[in-house]
């Protein structure tokens, strides 16, 4: 029997898909709603101009920045997941990853800095959305760019590209981009804020830290600062378990199963169905499906993420806590790869380390 055809995404539509899926993996979901193709929304026309409307400190850096399809799309979904937080009375970040950028921009820049890049963006969103003329978003898009001073413009950039994550492609030392990621480097490298879980900022001006061990580097810094308090959540027992795509994958190790959880929420924002958590294994037609070959008389296999791909794909993903059980885990990926030839299979280490990928003869990857 002949493989079964799928229709090929445009290299645009592969590049955005990838794009979306990192930023939804690092921030959630957001409070806003995205659309299906962000270049026809009027905050991307917005952001696009805005560079012309900066002052000379960093109009050179942002008109070549925004010039870039990859940047102008991480900008763009900045504003959607993360700065669409401080919508909030009270913003509240629960993803791990920006919770830590969030402690990470305050001790940089301040938190009374970081709360006014993230109204200017807000801003921009809410006039952009209400904007009925060509006029009206330029209007809005000046005054963006009036107020993204020099720290505003890298507290946006730093988001932006942060966000990318295994996407951020390498540089040349040089430029503007090499500068960028410089930044980059030294904000995520920075400072040691510990296992940080949550943030809030609270109505007087503070910023309250959980989590299992915030750290010392905060807590010192944050005094200085007087902008930020530390609630630590460990009291012996295992920290709260992400539960929205099924059961826990196991207590005794919560960054499995965040790493599932992440990995679901992000296909599920791009469009991906029949989403699994632990499940048995079964092929695109939500079938059971068995190893031809099976190891040590194991016949079914439970991916860690399964999903059906809009282009009715079947994608599995599983993960490696512990190099020790790595080659058991390889043993695992030949075994779903027999059992559905079909699917695409993944196998990646627990901190983003790709080890072995199959996607099927004809099928597009992403």
């Amino acid at each position: 029997m002949s493989a079964p055809r799928h229709s090929p995404r445009s290299a645009p539509q592969q590049f955005q898909l990838r794009v979306r899926e990192e930023f939804l993996s690092e921030f959630g979901p957001g409070v806003l709603p995205l659309p299906n193709s962000l270049e026809g929304s009027p905050l991307w026309a917005a952001l696009k101009m805005s560079s012309r409307f900066m002052g000379e400190g960093v109009r050179q850096a942002a008109e070549e920045l925004f010039n870039s399809p990859l940047f102008i799309h991480s900008v763009y979904l900045s504003v959607m997941l993360y700065f669409s937080a401080w919508l909030m009375p009270e913003p509240f970040f629960s993803k791990a990853f920006a919770a830590t950028l969030t402690v990470r921009l305050a001790m940089v820049v301040g938190l009374v800095e970081l709360t006014r890049v993230a109204q200017a963006c807000l801003r921009l969103y809410q006039e952009a959305q209400a904007a009925r003329t060509p006029a009206q978003v330029e209007a809005a898009s000046a005054r963006f760019g009036a107020a993204m001073g020099g720290v505003g413009f890298r507290v946006v950039v730093l988001v932006a590209t942060l966000g990318l994550g295994r996407l951020l492609p390498d540089v040349p030392a040089g430029g503007v981009a090499g500068e960028v990621r410089s930044w980059s480097v030294a904000l995520a490298g920075g400072s040691s804020v510990g296992a940080v879980t949550t943030v809030q900022v609270v109505a007087d001006g503070t910023l309250v830290v959980t989590g299992v061990s915030a750290g010392l580097a905060v807590s010192s810094t944050c005094v200085d600062m007087g902008v930020c308090s530390m609630a630590s959540n460990y009291s012996g027992s295992s920290p709260a378990l992400s539960t929205r795509y099924g059961p826990p994958h196991t207590r005794s190790n919560p960054p499995h199963n965040e790493a599932i959880e992440d990995e679901l929420a992000a296909r599920e924002g791009a469009g991906h169905t029949r989403l699994d958590k632990n499940k048995a294994q079964r092929d695109s037609a939500g079938d059971r499906v068995f190893d031809t070959r099976p190891v040590r008389s194991t016949r079914s296999r439970k991916p860690d993420a399964s999903s059906l791909r809009p282009d009715g794909v079947r994608h599995n993903t599983n993960y490696v806590s512990n190099a020790k059980d790595l080659q058991r885990e390889l043993d695992a990926f030949e075994a779903m790869r027999r059992a559905d030839p079909d699917a695409i299979h993944e196998l990646y280490m627990l901190n983003g380390t790709l080890v072995r990928r199959y996607v099927p003869p004809g099928v597009q990857y992403p």
